[in-house]
């Protein structure tokens, strides 16, 4: 009886061990989930290049038909990097609350205690600063003070000086140094983290 008793023991730790992934990985929170949710919906993404370099290509239609049908209707085809952010997160199940037109990047930051790292706070004891996580978004300004281009994150290495993110109507191209808000499609970038306005947790803790 001892035997049969161990046996079956065995196999129900076994059975736990191989069916973990039906659970979601062990120690992961809810938030955990999501996050890894829409970043491997935004990972899907990249490769995506526009055809003509016009916000051309029919993918894009998806992000904007994620905002809204009247959105992917607009000719021509409006700038798609916070559409695209949108998506990913809708996708993932996530309902960016409180972002009044997604479509527009400096939209996702406006509500204050959302905003997990600006360049002020980065410039203060950085042993200190509690790094955004991955699916934060990341928010870009080109010129005068309002944010124009949006990514999510990936991840901040502050040793190396470089923040990690996906970013839609961008390019690969000298990424760590400027953002193409113009750009040809979905791309793996790393930026100078002095690059960045502010950072958002929209997803919660």
């Amino acid at each position: 009886m001892a035997t049969k008793r161990y046996f079956f023991g065995f196999v129900f730790l076994l059975t736990i061990c191989l069916c973990a992934d039906c659970w979601g990985q062990v120690g992961l929170t809810h938030s955990d989930s999501l996050r890894e949710k829409i970043w491997n919906i935004a990972l899907g993404e990249v490769g995506l290049r526009e055809p003509k370099g016009r916000n051309d290509h029919p993918r894009i239609l998806d992000y904007h038909r994620s905002v809204s049908t009247w959105l992917a209707q607009v000719k021509p085809v409006p700038p798609y990097c916070a559409s695209f952010v949108n998506y990913c997160y809708t996708k993932a199940g996530v309902k960016p609350t409180k972002v009044v037109a997604p479509a527009r990047a400096r939209d996702w930051f406006k509500v204050e205690s959302r905003i997990v790292l600006t360049q002020q706070t980065l410039r203060g004891n950085q042993r200190m600063i509690k790094l955004p996580r991955k699916g934060d978004v990341i928010g870009y300004i080109f010129y005068g003070n309002t944010i124009s281009h949006i990514e999510i994150l990936d991840r901040i290495d502050l040793e190396e000086g470089y923040l990690y993110a996906i970013g839609a109507n961008t390019s690969g191209s000298n990424a760590y140094n400027a953002v193409d808000r113009e750009g040809d499609g979905v791309y793996y970038v790393r930026r100078r983290i002095k690059m960045f306005y502010r950072i958002a947790n929209i997803v919660g803790k």
